[in-house]
């Protein structure tokens, strides 16, 4: 999780290090796909393995992300979660800075599972851990944070809406708590509270295929899910600046396979805070929990 001084543009790019892609959970027939700009409901034996993002900001300065995950599960309903990055900053007229982004570790427990209609809630603890100067040259927060975490999960297939049964919702919602609070009269290298949060929107047609009708569809269509996701950040108490309010919308598409997922989408600011062009993401992400279900795949403890 990282915030970038280069400019609010770039913040945009730096809130999506703070939620990668997490784990997909199956509930009853319906299965929730890794979303990619912020965590799903679920926990899982998964790797992101890579993430890629783009994001262009003001005056002709990028970042390129290069994003990687692990999920590994304790119990059948507890996972701990590590994710981190390696950024190039690009800025005309300068060297190429580059470095890891802040290392996140997630406990997260999935406390409520509901098959019958489709509901998923479970419940974390992200810890940031705080960069040092190569960190710090790409945005990365000098100290780090601790956030409380709710996921949530809900299919429609229970509803009788004819076609519209494949569509679900998911939502992440944290609470930072920042190791050392912004400074207002000095660069104290602290963070402010915030909220973070996002929204997903998802048609499942695998759903549409298995669950509503069977559309004879070419496999590679059968495999679809079309979605839209809301990245959203806000600080939640002064001192704030340089932290911005920013709104992120990211429509694309996932493809479903039986071991791993590839999703891609456009990373559009919803404010001016976001940044004023359109960048994209690009994950790859593997379900270890599927491919070496009796090893790598197994809970530590049954």
């Amino acid at each position: 999780m990282k915030h970038t001084k280069y400019g609010a543009a770039l913040l945009c790019s730096a809130l999506l290090s703070c939620g990668p892609a997490f784990a997909h959970v199956v509930v009853g027939a319906r299965v929730f796909p890794v979303t990619l700009t912020f965590d799903d409901p679920g926990v899982g034996d998964e790797a992101t393995l890579p993430q890629f993002i783009y994001a262009p900001g003001p005056n002709g300065q990028t970042s390129y992300q290069f994003q990687w995950e692990y999920d590994k599960t304790i119990t059948p309903d507890t996972a701990l979660i590590y994710n981190q990055g390696w950024d190039i900053l690009h800025q005309p007229g300068m060297k190429n800075v580059t470095g890891f982004e802040n290392a996140v570790f997630t406990g997260k427990w999935q406390s409520i599972t509901i098959p019958g209609s489709e509901t998923v809630i479970s419940l974390g603890v992200m810890s940031e851990i705080g960069g040092g100067s190569a960190t710090q040259a790409i945005g990365g927060d000098a100290t780090g944070a601790t956030l409380p975490t709710i996921y949530i999960g809900q299919g429609l297939g229970a509803l009788p809406i004819g076609t519209l049964r494949p569509l679900a919702v998911t939502g992440e919602l944290s609470y930072s708590i920042p190791d050392r609070r912004l400074n207002s009269t000095e660069d104290n290298n602290g963070q402010p509270f915030f909220w973070a949060g996002g929204l997903s929107l998802q048609y499942s047609i695998p759903y549409l295929q298995s669950e509503v009708k069977h559309f004879a569809l070419p496999d590679f269509v059968g495999r679809l899910i079309p979605l839209v996701e809301l990245d959203w950040f806000s600080p939640a108490a002064g001192p704030a600046s340089g932290y911005p309010t920013t709104l992120t919308i990211a429509p694309g598409v996932i493809y479903m396979g039986n071991t791993y997922q590839v999703g891609l989408e456009a990373l559009i600011p919803g404010n001016k805070a976001a940044g004023p062009h359109v960048g994209f993401i690009l994950q790859v992400h593997f379900f270890f929990d599927d491919m070496f279900p009796n090893t790598l795949g197994r809970p530590l403890f049954q």
